[in-house]
Protein backbone atom coordinates (compact mmCIF):
# COMPACT_ATOMS: atom_id res chain seq x y z
CA UNK A 1 0.00 0.00 0.00
CA UNK A 2 1.17 3.47 -0.81
CA UNK A 3 2.17 6.02 1.96
CA UNK A 4 0.56 9.62 1.66
CA UNK A 5 3.57 11.32 0.69
CA UNK A 6 4.66 8.33 -2.03
CA UNK A 7 0.91 8.47 -3.11
CA UNK A 8 0.94 12.37 -3.36
CA UNK A 9 4.38 11.94 -5.35
CA UNK A 10 2.31 9.53 -7.58
CA UNK A 11 -0.34 12.25 -8.51
CA UNK A 12 2.19 15.17 -8.79
CA UNK A 13 4.22 13.07 -11.65
CA UNK A 14 1.28 11.70 -13.35
CA UNK A 15 -1.93 13.69 -13.25
CA UNK A 16 -0.01 16.89 -13.81
CA UNK A 17 0.99 15.94 -17.32
CA UNK A 18 -2.35 14.80 -18.09
CA UNK A 19 -3.77 17.64 -17.23
CA UNK A 20 -1.30 19.97 -19.28
CA UNK A 21 -1.43 17.71 -22.36
CA UNK A 22 -5.60 17.59 -21.62
CA UNK A 23 -5.39 21.72 -21.64
CA UNK A 24 -2.88 21.64 -24.89
CA UNK A 25 -5.58 19.10 -26.68
CA UNK A 26 -8.12 21.76 -26.47
CA UNK A 27 -8.59 23.50 -29.98
CA UNK A 28 -8.84 27.32 -30.52
CA UNK A 29 -11.16 28.81 -32.45
CA UNK A 30 -10.24 32.17 -34.02
CA UNK A 31 -13.72 34.08 -35.22
CA UNK A 32 -13.88 36.86 -37.30
CA UNK A 33 -17.45 39.02 -37.61
CA UNK A 34 -17.61 41.36 -40.34
CA UNK A 35 -20.66 43.99 -38.75
CA UNK A 36 -20.43 45.63 -42.69
CA UNK A 37 -21.21 42.46 -44.58
CA UNK A 38 -25.29 42.00 -43.72
CA UNK A 39 -26.86 38.76 -44.02
CA UNK A 40 -30.37 40.10 -43.31
CA UNK A 41 -32.37 41.35 -41.18
CA UNK A 42 -34.76 39.49 -38.55
CA UNK A 43 -38.10 40.51 -38.16
CA UNK A 44 -39.04 41.25 -35.16
CA UNK A 45 -41.67 38.48 -35.07
CA UNK A 46 -39.39 35.78 -35.89
CA UNK A 47 -40.05 33.70 -33.20
CA UNK A 48 -43.47 31.73 -33.40
CA UNK A 49 -45.96 28.49 -31.90
CA UNK A 50 -47.74 26.37 -34.04
CA UNK A 51 -50.54 24.30 -32.91
CA UNK A 52 -53.07 21.80 -34.05
CA UNK A 53 -56.44 23.29 -33.89
CA UNK A 54 -57.79 21.16 -31.06
CA UNK A 55 -55.60 23.26 -28.99
CA UNK A 56 -57.70 26.58 -29.43
CA UNK A 57 -61.12 24.03 -28.43
CA UNK A 58 -59.73 23.49 -24.90
CA UNK A 59 -61.39 25.79 -22.32
CA UNK A 60 -59.56 28.36 -20.72
CA UNK A 61 -56.13 27.91 -23.01
CA UNK A 62 -55.60 30.57 -25.38
CA UNK A 63 -57.06 32.84 -22.72
CA UNK A 64 -56.61 35.95 -21.02
CA UNK A 65 -56.50 34.36 -17.82
CA UNK A 66 -53.52 31.96 -18.83
CA UNK A 67 -51.42 34.26 -17.48
CA UNK A 68 -48.41 31.27 -17.33
CA UNK A 69 -48.47 31.15 -20.82
CA UNK A 70 -49.17 34.81 -21.43
CA UNK A 71 -45.65 35.09 -19.17
CA UNK A 72 -43.94 32.22 -21.33
CA UNK A 73 -44.84 33.88 -24.37
CA UNK A 74 -43.50 36.98 -22.84
CA UNK A 75 -40.31 35.95 -22.56
CA UNK A 76 -39.70 35.29 -26.09
CA UNK A 77 -40.75 39.05 -27.03
CA UNK A 78 -44.07 40.99 -27.03
CA UNK A 79 -44.13 40.63 -31.27
CA UNK A 80 -44.55 36.56 -32.61
CA UNK A 81 -47.08 34.81 -34.28
CA UNK A 82 -49.39 31.90 -33.40
CA UNK A 83 -49.90 29.19 -35.97
CA UNK A 84 -53.36 27.34 -35.46
CA UNK A 85 -54.01 24.54 -38.10
CA UNK A 86 -52.35 20.93 -38.84
CA UNK A 87 -53.43 18.04 -39.38
CA UNK A 88 -56.57 18.32 -37.27
CA UNK A 89 -57.81 21.53 -39.03
CA UNK A 90 -59.06 19.46 -42.05
CA UNK A 91 -61.38 17.67 -39.46
CA UNK A 92 -62.53 20.76 -37.76
CA UNK A 93 -66.08 22.67 -37.95
CA UNK A 94 -67.10 25.70 -36.37
CA UNK A 95 -70.56 25.62 -34.30
CA UNK A 96 -70.90 29.42 -33.10
CA UNK A 97 -73.03 27.66 -30.21
CA UNK A 98 -71.79 24.16 -30.23
CA UNK A 99 -69.70 22.84 -27.55
CA UNK A 100 -66.13 23.03 -28.38
CA UNK A 101 -64.11 19.67 -28.44
CA UNK A 102 -60.67 18.81 -28.77
CA UNK A 103 -60.02 15.70 -30.47
CA UNK A 104 -57.87 13.61 -33.43
CA UNK A 105 -57.38 14.10 -36.54
CA UNK A 106 -60.07 10.81 -36.67
CA UNK A 107 -62.61 12.73 -35.67
CA UNK A 108 -64.29 15.98 -35.72
CA UNK A 109 -62.90 19.03 -33.62
CA UNK A 110 -65.64 21.25 -32.71
CA UNK A 111 -64.69 25.20 -32.44
CA UNK A 112 -67.27 27.47 -31.10
CA UNK A 113 -67.47 31.14 -30.40
CA UNK A 114 -66.17 31.09 -27.01
CA UNK A 115 -62.99 29.05 -28.35
CA UNK A 116 -62.30 32.42 -30.34
CA UNK A 117 -63.17 34.84 -28.40
CA UNK A 118 -60.47 33.52 -25.79
CA UNK A 119 -57.96 33.21 -28.40
CA UNK A 120 -58.34 36.73 -29.37
CA UNK A 121 -58.39 37.60 -25.71
CA UNK A 122 -55.37 35.59 -25.34
CA UNK A 123 -53.83 37.29 -28.81
CA UNK A 124 -53.88 41.07 -27.38
CA UNK A 125 -52.78 39.94 -24.19
CA UNK A 126 -49.43 38.56 -25.31
CA UNK A 127 -49.44 41.27 -28.93
CA UNK A 128 -48.49 38.32 -30.96
CA UNK A 129 -50.50 37.59 -34.16
CA UNK A 130 -52.60 34.69 -34.95
CA UNK A 131 -52.45 32.28 -38.99
CA UNK A 132 -55.40 30.66 -39.00
CA UNK A 133 -56.04 26.94 -41.22
CA UNK A 134 -59.38 26.51 -42.45
CA UNK A 135 -60.63 23.01 -43.34
CA UNK A 136 -60.23 22.02 -47.18
CA UNK A 137 -60.06 18.17 -46.52
CA UNK A 138 -63.48 17.51 -45.32
CA UNK A 139 -65.07 21.09 -45.19
CA UNK A 140 -67.18 23.33 -47.56
CA UNK A 141 -66.55 26.78 -48.63
CA UNK A 142 -69.66 28.27 -47.77
CA UNK A 143 -68.49 26.58 -44.16
CA UNK A 144 -64.86 28.01 -44.71
CA UNK A 145 -66.69 31.85 -45.39
CA UNK A 146 -68.66 30.93 -42.15
CA UNK A 147 -65.41 30.28 -39.93
CA UNK A 148 -63.25 32.85 -41.56
CA UNK A 149 -65.95 35.85 -40.71
CA UNK A 150 -65.93 34.44 -37.18
CA UNK A 151 -62.18 34.19 -36.73
CA UNK A 152 -61.93 37.81 -38.32
CA UNK A 153 -64.50 39.20 -35.87
CA UNK A 154 -62.67 37.48 -32.99
CA UNK A 155 -59.07 38.42 -33.65
CA UNK A 156 -59.16 41.80 -35.72
CA UNK A 157 -56.29 43.18 -35.73
CA UNK A 158 -54.69 40.04 -34.03
CA UNK A 159 -55.10 38.13 -37.46
CA UNK A 160 -52.50 37.50 -39.51
CA UNK A 161 -53.98 35.88 -42.38
CA UNK A 162 -55.73 32.58 -43.46
CA UNK A 163 -54.49 28.91 -44.48
CA UNK A 164 -56.58 26.98 -46.67
CA UNK A 165 -55.41 23.10 -46.25
CA UNK A 166 -53.10 21.63 -43.85
CA UNK A 167 -50.01 19.63 -46.27
CA UNK A 168 -51.98 19.83 -49.57
CA UNK A 169 -49.09 18.14 -50.78
CA UNK A 170 -50.07 15.13 -49.00
CA UNK A 171 -53.84 14.90 -49.94
CA UNK A 172 -55.18 11.95 -51.26
CA UNK A 173 -57.21 14.21 -54.03
CA UNK A 174 -54.33 16.87 -54.73
CA UNK A 175 -50.66 14.34 -54.32
CA UNK A 176 -49.23 15.34 -57.63
CA UNK A 177 -52.12 17.52 -58.82
CA UNK A 178 -51.26 21.33 -57.95
CA UNK A 179 -53.92 22.45 -60.28
CA UNK A 180 -56.55 20.24 -58.95
CA UNK A 181 -55.63 21.88 -55.16
CA UNK A 182 -55.09 25.47 -56.79
CA UNK A 183 -58.69 25.23 -58.37
CA UNK A 184 -60.17 24.78 -54.79
CA UNK A 185 -57.68 26.87 -53.05
CA UNK A 186 -59.33 29.87 -55.77
CA UNK A 187 -62.68 29.10 -54.68
CA UNK A 188 -62.14 29.39 -51.08
CA UNK A 189 -60.57 32.19 -51.17
CA UNK A 190 -63.33 34.15 -53.73
CA UNK A 191 -65.79 33.06 -51.54
CA UNK A 192 -64.11 34.12 -48.49
CA UNK A 193 -63.25 37.49 -50.12
CA UNK A 194 -66.58 38.31 -50.82
CA UNK A 195 -67.46 38.66 -47.77
CA UNK A 196 -64.05 39.48 -46.37
CA UNK A 197 -62.40 41.90 -49.08
CA UNK A 198 -59.41 42.40 -46.80
CA UNK A 199 -58.84 38.97 -46.04
CA UNK A 200 -55.62 38.04 -46.50
CA UNK A 201 -53.89 34.50 -47.50
CA UNK A 202 -50.55 32.65 -47.15
CA UNK A 203 -49.58 29.08 -48.05
CA UNK A 204 -49.66 26.51 -49.45
CA UNK A 205 -48.76 25.00 -46.02
CA UNK A 206 -46.59 22.10 -47.82
CA UNK A 207 -45.36 19.60 -45.77
CA UNK A 208 -42.28 18.18 -48.08
CA UNK A 209 -43.13 19.21 -51.94
CA UNK A 210 -41.25 22.24 -53.67
CA UNK A 211 -42.77 21.94 -56.43
CA UNK A 212 -46.43 22.89 -54.85
CA UNK A 213 -44.57 25.70 -52.92
CA UNK A 214 -43.03 26.95 -56.25
CA UNK A 215 -46.24 26.67 -58.30
CA UNK A 216 -48.52 28.27 -55.66
CA UNK A 217 -45.44 31.12 -55.35
CA UNK A 218 -45.50 31.60 -59.11
CA UNK A 219 -49.66 31.77 -59.38
CA UNK A 220 -50.47 33.33 -56.45
CA UNK A 221 -47.44 36.23 -55.38
CA UNK A 222 -48.99 39.07 -55.98
CA UNK A 223 -52.25 37.98 -53.69
CA UNK A 224 -50.25 36.40 -50.59
CA UNK A 225 -48.94 37.37 -47.10
CA UNK A 226 -46.36 34.40 -46.71
CA UNK A 227 -44.91 31.39 -48.75
CA UNK A 228 -45.45 28.42 -45.83
CA UNK A 229 -43.40 25.29 -45.81
CA UNK A 230 -43.01 22.65 -42.75
CA UNK A 231 -39.86 20.93 -41.73
CA UNK A 232 -39.45 17.50 -39.67
CA UNK A 233 -35.87 16.22 -39.36
CA UNK A 234 -37.74 12.60 -39.67
CA UNK A 235 -40.28 10.59 -38.15
CA UNK A 236 -40.35 9.32 -34.70
CA UNK A 237 -40.47 5.74 -35.66
CA UNK A 238 -37.48 6.45 -37.67
CA UNK A 239 -34.15 4.40 -36.29
CA UNK A 240 -32.37 7.42 -37.20
CA UNK A 241 -34.34 9.57 -34.65
CA UNK A 242 -31.51 9.75 -32.49
CA UNK A 243 -29.57 12.88 -30.54
CA UNK A 244 -26.61 12.32 -32.62
CA UNK A 245 -29.01 12.19 -36.25
CA UNK A 246 -30.48 15.32 -34.46
CA UNK A 247 -27.60 17.47 -33.93
CA UNK A 248 -25.89 16.52 -37.17
CA UNK A 249 -26.23 19.41 -40.05
CA UNK A 250 -29.34 18.44 -42.67
CA UNK A 251 -27.68 19.59 -45.92
CA UNK A 252 -30.33 18.42 -47.80
CA UNK A 253 -32.60 20.85 -46.46
CA UNK A 254 -29.97 23.66 -46.37
CA UNK A 255 -30.31 23.02 -50.07
CA UNK A 256 -34.21 23.44 -49.80
CA UNK A 257 -33.82 26.64 -47.60
CA UNK A 258 -31.56 27.90 -50.31
CA UNK A 259 -34.32 27.28 -53.10
CA UNK A 260 -37.10 28.88 -50.95
CA UNK A 261 -34.61 31.78 -50.44
CA UNK A 262 -34.56 32.27 -54.10
CA UNK A 263 -38.25 31.48 -54.84
CA UNK A 264 -39.03 33.92 -52.51
CA UNK A 265 -36.89 37.41 -53.12
CA UNK A 266 -37.32 36.34 -57.16
CA UNK A 267 -40.87 37.74 -56.29
CA UNK A 268 -40.52 40.02 -53.57
CA UNK A 269 -42.34 38.02 -51.07
CA UNK A 270 -41.23 36.35 -47.55
CA UNK A 271 -41.86 32.35 -46.48
CA UNK A 272 -41.82 30.98 -43.19
CA UNK A 273 -41.10 27.42 -41.80
CA UNK A 274 -44.61 27.66 -40.38
CA UNK A 275 -44.79 23.87 -38.69
CA UNK A 276 -41.23 22.79 -37.64
CA UNK A 277 -39.92 20.50 -34.55
CA UNK A 278 -37.34 17.38 -34.10
CA UNK A 279 -39.12 14.54 -35.14
CA UNK A 280 -42.57 13.81 -36.24
CA UNK A 281 -45.21 12.02 -34.99
CA UNK A 282 -45.18 13.66 -31.52
CA UNK A 283 -41.57 13.68 -31.49
CA UNK A 284 -39.04 10.83 -30.08
CA UNK A 285 -39.48 10.73 -26.16
CA UNK A 286 -35.50 10.39 -24.62
CA UNK A 287 -34.55 12.77 -27.62
CA UNK A 288 -36.86 15.67 -28.70
CA UNK A 289 -37.50 16.31 -24.70
CA UNK A 290 -34.00 16.52 -24.29
CA UNK A 291 -31.18 19.32 -23.73
CA UNK A 292 -30.15 17.98 -27.22
CA UNK A 293 -33.41 19.83 -28.45
CA UNK A 294 -32.54 23.24 -26.75
CA UNK A 295 -29.00 23.12 -29.15
CA UNK A 296 -30.99 21.87 -32.28
CA UNK A 297 -33.79 24.64 -31.63
CA UNK A 298 -31.52 27.33 -31.35
CA UNK A 299 -28.79 26.68 -34.19
CA UNK A 300 -31.80 25.59 -36.11
CA UNK A 301 -33.67 29.31 -35.74
CA UNK A 302 -30.08 31.06 -36.87
CA UNK A 303 -29.63 28.96 -40.02
CA UNK A 304 -33.18 29.98 -40.61
CA UNK A 305 -32.43 33.37 -40.47
CA UNK A 306 -28.93 32.95 -42.52
CA UNK A 307 -31.80 31.55 -45.23
CA UNK A 308 -33.34 34.54 -45.54
CA UNK A 309 -36.54 32.96 -43.60
CA UNK A 310 -38.72 35.51 -42.36
CA UNK A 311 -39.91 33.19 -39.13
CA UNK A 312 -40.71 30.18 -37.54
CA UNK A 313 -43.26 28.22 -36.25
CA UNK A 314 -42.79 25.69 -33.27
CA UNK A 315 -45.17 22.93 -33.33
CA UNK A 316 -45.91 22.31 -29.62
CA UNK A 317 -48.73 20.94 -27.21
CA UNK A 318 -51.50 18.45 -28.32
CA UNK A 319 -50.64 16.88 -31.70
CA UNK A 320 -53.33 15.56 -34.42
CA UNK A 321 -52.67 12.15 -32.42
CA UNK A 322 -54.63 13.45 -29.15
CA UNK A 323 -51.32 13.59 -26.83
CA UNK A 324 -48.81 16.16 -25.89
CA UNK A 325 -46.12 15.90 -28.23
CA UNK A 326 -42.88 15.21 -26.95
CA UNK A 327 -40.72 17.99 -28.88
CA UNK A 328 -43.08 20.68 -27.18
CA UNK A 329 -41.48 23.76 -25.78
CA UNK A 330 -44.33 24.54 -23.56
CA UNK A 331 -46.72 21.60 -21.69
CA UNK A 332 -49.54 21.62 -19.91
CA UNK A 333 -50.36 19.15 -17.11
CA UNK A 334 -54.51 18.39 -16.33
CA UNK A 335 -55.18 21.48 -14.66
CA UNK A 336 -54.10 23.08 -17.94
CA UNK A 337 -50.99 24.91 -15.88
CA UNK A 338 -48.24 25.32 -18.32
CA UNK A 339 -44.33 25.18 -18.16
CA UNK A 340 -41.09 24.87 -20.28
CA UNK A 341 -39.28 21.87 -21.17
CA UNK A 342 -35.94 22.18 -22.54
CA UNK A 343 -36.05 22.93 -25.95
CA UNK A 344 -37.74 26.35 -24.96
CA UNK A 345 -34.61 27.53 -23.49
CA UNK A 346 -32.76 27.24 -26.77
CA UNK A 347 -36.02 29.58 -27.90
CA UNK A 348 -35.23 32.24 -25.14
CA UNK A 349 -31.54 32.40 -26.08
CA UNK A 350 -32.58 33.18 -29.31
CA UNK A 351 -34.82 36.04 -28.47
CA UNK A 352 -32.26 37.46 -26.53
CA UNK A 353 -29.78 37.42 -29.77
CA UNK A 354 -31.96 36.93 -32.13
CA UNK A 355 -32.68 40.81 -33.25
CA UNK A 356 -31.37 43.77 -35.66
CA UNK A 357 -28.93 42.50 -38.63
CA UNK A 358 -27.72 39.01 -39.09
CA UNK A 359 -23.89 39.81 -40.10
CA UNK A 360 -21.10 37.67 -41.60
CA UNK A 361 -18.72 35.53 -39.41
CA UNK A 362 -16.11 33.86 -40.40
CA UNK A 363 -14.26 30.95 -38.69
CA UNK A 364 -10.43 29.76 -38.93
CA UNK A 365 -11.18 25.45 -38.64
CA UNK A 366 -13.94 24.07 -40.38
CA UNK A 367 -16.06 21.99 -37.39
CA UNK A 368 -19.11 20.27 -38.06
CA UNK A 369 -20.05 20.43 -34.72
CA UNK A 370 -19.63 23.86 -34.05
CA UNK A 371 -22.32 26.73 -35.43
CA UNK A 372 -21.29 30.60 -34.96
CA UNK A 373 -23.88 33.30 -35.84
CA UNK A 374 -23.53 37.28 -35.06
CA UNK A 375 -26.30 39.90 -34.60
CA UNK A 376 -25.28 43.79 -34.90
CA UNK A 377 -28.21 45.69 -32.72
CA UNK A 378 -28.97 49.33 -33.45
CA UNK A 379 -27.53 50.53 -30.15
CA UNK A 380 -23.77 49.07 -31.53
CA UNK A 381 -23.62 46.23 -29.84
CA UNK A 382 -22.89 42.86 -31.09
CA UNK A 383 -24.34 39.29 -29.99
CA UNK A 384 -22.07 36.29 -31.09
CA UNK A 385 -23.48 33.39 -30.50
CA UNK A 386 -21.48 29.87 -30.37
CA UNK A 387 -23.22 26.32 -30.43
CA UNK A 388 -20.84 23.48 -29.71
CA UNK A 389 -22.50 19.94 -30.71
CA UNK A 390 -18.86 18.63 -30.75
CA UNK A 391 -17.88 15.52 -27.94
CA UNK A 392 -14.92 18.39 -26.69
CA UNK A 393 -14.27 21.53 -25.55
CA UNK A 394 -13.51 24.47 -27.36
CA UNK A 395 -11.32 27.58 -26.91
CA UNK A 396 -13.21 30.50 -28.50
CA UNK A 397 -10.76 33.34 -29.85
CA UNK A 398 -12.51 36.83 -31.31
CA UNK A 399 -10.87 39.14 -33.02
CA UNK A 400 -13.20 41.76 -31.67
CA UNK A 401 -15.00 44.52 -33.26
CA UNK A 402 -13.26 48.01 -33.40
CA UNK A 403 -14.56 49.95 -30.29
CA UNK A 404 -15.16 47.14 -28.27
CA UNK A 405 -14.00 47.16 -24.68
CA UNK A 406 -15.71 44.52 -22.78
CA UNK A 407 -18.31 41.37 -23.25
CA UNK A 408 -20.95 39.66 -20.95
CA UNK A 409 -21.40 36.03 -21.41
CA UNK A 410 -25.11 33.81 -21.30
CA UNK A 411 -24.78 30.47 -21.38
CA UNK A 412 -27.07 27.63 -22.68
CA UNK A 413 -26.30 24.61 -20.10
CA UNK A 414 -27.73 21.16 -19.29
CA UNK A 415 -26.34 17.93 -17.16
CA UNK A 416 -25.98 16.23 -20.43
CA UNK A 417 -27.14 16.13 -23.69
CA UNK A 418 -30.24 13.44 -23.01
CA UNK A 419 -31.35 15.18 -19.76
CA UNK A 420 -34.67 16.21 -19.38
CA UNK A 421 -34.33 18.46 -16.36
CA UNK A 422 -31.60 20.95 -14.76
CA UNK A 423 -31.72 23.17 -18.26
CA UNK A 424 -30.48 26.69 -18.10
CA UNK A 425 -30.12 29.67 -20.25
CA UNK A 426 -27.87 33.21 -18.96
CA UNK A 427 -28.25 30.73 -15.07
CA UNK A 428 -31.60 31.06 -15.05
CA UNK A 429 -34.82 29.07 -14.67
CA UNK A 430 -38.08 29.23 -15.81
CA UNK A 431 -39.91 30.14 -12.79
CA UNK A 432 -43.45 28.34 -12.06
CA UNK A 433 -45.73 31.14 -12.93
CA UNK A 434 -43.87 31.23 -16.29
CA UNK A 435 -41.75 34.39 -15.86
CA UNK A 436 -37.84 34.41 -16.45
CA UNK A 437 -35.30 36.77 -16.06
CA UNK A 438 -31.41 36.55 -16.96
CA UNK A 439 -29.10 35.46 -14.06
CA UNK A 440 -25.91 37.69 -13.79
CA UNK A 441 -23.35 37.17 -16.97
CA UNK A 442 -20.07 36.15 -17.02
CA UNK A 443 -18.01 39.24 -17.33
CA UNK A 444 -15.34 39.05 -20.59
CA UNK A 445 -12.44 41.13 -21.33
CA UNK A 446 -11.27 42.72 -24.23
CA UNK A 447 -7.47 42.29 -24.16
CA UNK A 448 -5.46 43.70 -27.27
CA UNK A 449 -8.30 43.26 -29.86
CA UNK A 450 -9.04 39.88 -28.96
CA UNK A 451 -11.71 38.23 -26.34
CA UNK A 452 -11.41 34.86 -25.62
CA UNK A 453 -13.90 32.68 -23.86
CA UNK A 454 -14.05 28.50 -22.84
CA UNK A 455 -16.83 26.58 -24.88
CA UNK A 456 -17.38 23.38 -23.18
CA UNK A 457 -18.73 20.28 -25.01
CA UNK A 458 -22.40 20.32 -25.35
CA UNK A 459 -23.23 23.57 -24.49
CA UNK A 460 -24.13 27.55 -26.35
CA UNK A 461 -22.95 30.67 -25.37
CA UNK A 462 -24.72 34.33 -26.33
CA UNK A 463 -22.07 37.08 -25.99
CA UNK A 464 -23.20 40.50 -26.28
CA UNK A 465 -19.78 42.77 -26.94
CA UNK A 466 -20.51 45.75 -25.90
CA UNK A 467 -18.93 49.22 -27.39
Amino acid sequence: MLSRALYIAFIAIFSIPALAEAQEATPVIKIEINTGQVITKIPEDFVGFGYETSAAAQPEFFSAKNARMIRLYGNLGRQGLIRIGGNVSDHTKFVANGTAAAKTEREVTIINQTSLTELGEFARATGWKVMWGLNLGTGSKEEAVEEALAVDAALGGQLQSFEIGNEVDLMRKYTRDFDAYHADYLAYKSAIRARLPKAAFSGPDSASSLPFVEKFVVAESADMKLATHHYYRSGARNPNATIGYLLAKDEAFDARLSALQKLAADHHLDYRINEVNSFSGGGKDGVSNTFASALWCLDYMFNLAAHGCSGINIETDINQLGFISHYSPIVHDVNGICSARPEYYGMLAFAMAGHGQLVKTSIDKTSTGLDIYATKQNDGSIYLIAINKNDMNVTIELASPVGARNAEVHRLTGPSLDAREGVTFASSTVAEDGSWQAGKPEGAKVMEGHLTFNLPRATAAVVRIVP
